[in-house]
């Protein structure tokens, strides 16, 4: 694997990261704007943050090795 492509799956794990962060804090808004406290607010952020890093990962590790 050459320099080009190191940069490009280091780019695209930042933007799985920064998706998921974002989708974080939209679930916690969503749960606080239904009513929830905040704590239960915080664990739906934190497992939208987990689920989406997930299927991130597992789609780049899929694109990846059949780029490869």
């Amino acid at each position: 694997m050459n320099s080009t492509h190191t940069v490009m799956v280091l780019m695209a794990l930042t933007l799985a990261v920064m998706l998921s962060a974002l989708i974080a804090v939209i679930a916690f808004a969503v749960a606080r704007w239904g009513g929830a406290p905040v704590p239960v607010s915080v664990i739906a952020g934190g497992r939208a943050f987990a689920t989406t890093l997930t299927v991130c990962s597992a789609v780049a590790a899929v694109v990846l090795t059949i780029v490869r």
